[in-house]
């Protein structure tokens, strides 16, 4: 017996800072490298602030597709955090814009060529073979494109297998409330770590909290935290964390 676990010992697993401290701590370091993180969130909760905060630790590449580039550079500082580590992939201006600047108005071919942008990006990103963090803000945006289920569970997979072959953290913000039930569990069956963020009234005030409850190659975490966005995320250590 002592001879298998010696010649089967499990590799350890390093970690990796999410750039939020006090959850850092919390999770021994951060969290495993070549994580896909899916950031499962109410949008009214601020979980773009997540974002830019894992932004911050390393170099970053910046997949937007509900806004311009341009634009959340400029929220980005203007949170206090710096984007000089950050290469913005503009989906956004890709798919709806023209080579004029226009507005594309009608396309049938753009849903499925913009998966094949996303192919050519991951992929240039992987050949680089530099520790980085990759962010896609959001992945709402193509599960709810007018394209086959299969091609959507490529995308997922694609994201996945990168993270492992990289050792990143991959992180992909998908919104609560806009895909049907089969497509949510498809994502947050794929991705080894599910940040659940979420907002509710309380009487006269507004409570933000966040659960971590998956996280593959960790003990997952059995309580919640609340937060505030102050110059990044802040989490309650009053209430939440001794």
């Amino acid at each position: 017996m002592m001879e298998f676990q010696q010649q089967y010992q499990i590799p350890k697993i390093r970690s990796k800072p999410t750039g939020i401290t006090l959850l850092d701590k919390r999770l021994d370091g951060g969290l495993p490298e070549g994580s896909l993180v899916c950031v499962y969130a109410n949008p009214i909760s601020m979980p773009e602030a997540f974002l830019y905060q894992f932004a911050s630790v390393n170099n970053t590449y910046y997949f937007t597709t509900s806004r311009p580039a341009q634009y959340v550079k400029e929220n980005i500082e203007a949170m206090g955090f710096p984007a000089d580590n950050i290469e913005f992939i503009d989906v956004f201006s890709q798919y709806y814009l023209n080579e004029y600047g226009q507005f594309v108005l009608e396309d049938r071919y753009r849903d499925k060529e913009i998966f094949d942008f996303i192919d050519h990006h991951i992929n240039e990103i992987l050949s680089k073979q530099e520790d980085c963090t990759v962010i896609f803000d959001s992945i709402s945006f193509f599960l709810k494109l007018d394209v086959g289920r299969g091609l959507k569970e490529w995308l997922i997979n694609k994201l996945y297998i990168a993270s492992k072959q990289s050792k990143d953290l991959y992180y992909i913000y998908m919104m609560k409330g806009v895909h049907p039930d089969d497509i949510v569990y498809m994502v947050v069956d794929i991705c080894d770590v599910v940040f659940d963020i979420d907002t509710e009234r309380l009487g006269d005030r507004i409570s933000s909290r966040l659960a971590i409850p998956k996280i593959r190659n960790k003990p997952p975490m059995m309580e919640t935290f609340k937060f505030y966005i102050s110059e990044g995320v802040q989490i309650d250590t009053s209430k939440d964390i001794a």
